[in-house]
């Protein structure tokens, strides 16, 4: 907890928006979102937009979605999109990176305030955002959002509001209509930016707090929306209430496997997931790739040979390939018989758009054993 100096401001010049309506070429999800932008003119966010669930999302995964057959040859480890049929599906051409993704292995902790640890992944992500972001990039920032900690303003000491029972006073700005809307920081740093935007001394507590937490408030509030980054335009984003409580409906509230892959890696941090796994719901990538009609799970597949079968934490994870996947809830017991019987399936990759981790298959016995539990 820190404390910084503040001044009001007037609400219509706390946070300018434009609505960027472009239609995302992605698994068929349709999300119109709003971005602050640097230069607008004062006036009130404008928030457009249209939330389809994405495709796929909410539906049984039933035992008739097929794992591919292997391909041919393979001439380096990278992710492959599975083929429902037995025929190898022929090299999908280069596309395009639209969303924000990371490396395999999580970045370095930071602290742009000593003491106060950054949300790097979020940070990084929105370093990527420019003035007139696509909804493609919005999701990718709203991907990392998920996993690790916001930091949010706290009019007055923080701390002296918890001792005492009291409510947390957020900070909080308001557009023309009247709507409110709730301010998050991936940083210390970003939060003393905003802070400096304003010149009265009256104190400002910055708090970190859990951001599946920081979410349900908005969503639970009279919010209109969560602004992240406030005074950092261009690489800022506003992210409307009903996106949250989408990707509320669709996340596990503890981010247990997501929590894992953002910290650093250890020695039984496969095992931890493996653990993890065989409790948790998620998500497989699915395609009709030969247009048969037969929907094949997406796999990963190594120069050697090795197949692995792709899981993701979130329905966001497998739009953030921009392969055109429909995600598909995938429960534990399903993961425990695709993995019986199909012996030669070396593990599972989980989140490959980063930070993702290999989990080979003497780390998945917790799931493993679920299998002969249902046969018993």
């Amino acid at each position: 907890m820190a404390l910084f100096s503040r001044r009001k401001k007037s609400v219509d010049d706390a946070v300018a928006t434009t609505t960027d309506a472009v239609e995302p070429d992605v698994s068929e999800t349709d999300v119109s979102a709003t971005e602050a932008a640097a230069d607008a003119p004062a006036e009130a966010p404008a928030i457009g937009i249209s939330v389809q669930a994405f495709r796929g999302v909410g539906a049984e995964a039933g035992p008739e979605v097929a794992l591919p057959e292997p391909e041919t040859a393979t001439p380096a480890p990278r992710p492959a999109q599975a083929s429902p049929s037995a025929q190898p599906a022929p090299p999908a051409a280069p596309q395009e990176r639209r969303l924000p993704l990371a490396s395999a292995l999580p970045p370095e902790q930071t602290e742009t305030v000593a003491g106060m640890k950054d949300n790097v992944l979020l940070r990084e992500a929105l370093t990527e955002i420019e003035a007139g972001a696509t909804n493609d990039q919005l999701l990718g920032v709203m991907r990392q959002a998920l996993q690790g900690h916001l930091y949010i303003r706290v009019n007055g000491d923080a701390r002296a509001q918890i001792s005492e029972g009291k409510p947390l006073s957020v900070a909080v700005v308001r557009d023309s209509e009247d709507r409110q809307f709730m301010l998050a920081f991936s940083s210390a740093r970003a939060v003393r930016d905003s802070v400096q935007l304003e010149a009265d001394p009256a104190a400002t507590s910055a708090v970190a707090q859990p951001v599946t937490s920081v979410l349900q408030q908005v969503v639970s509030g009279e919010f209109a929306g969560l602004i992240v980054d406030n005074a950092s335009a261009p690489h800022r984003v506003v992210f409307p209430t009903e996106l949250l409580q989408k990707t509320l409906d669709q996340a596990d509230v503890d981010m247990t496997v997501k929590t894992i892959l953002a910290a650093p890696r250890e020695q039984d941090s496969a095992v931890k997931v493996g653990e993890a796994l065989a409790s948790k719901r998620m998500w497989v990538a699915v395609n009709d790739g030969s247009g048969t009609g037969q929907v094949g799970i997406a796999e990963a597949q190594t120069a050697d040979g090795r197949r692995f079968l792709q899981l993701f934490s979130h329905p966001l994870e497998v739009i953030a390939l921009g392969r055109g996947d429909r995600p598909l809830p995938f429960e534990p017991s399903q993961l425990a018989k695709v993995l019986t019987s199909h012996s030669e399936m070396a593990g599972v990759i989980v989140d490959s758009a980063g930070p993702s981790i290999v989990v080979e298959r003497d780390a998945l016995t917790p799931v493993l054993v679920l299998a002969v539990d249902l046969d018993e």
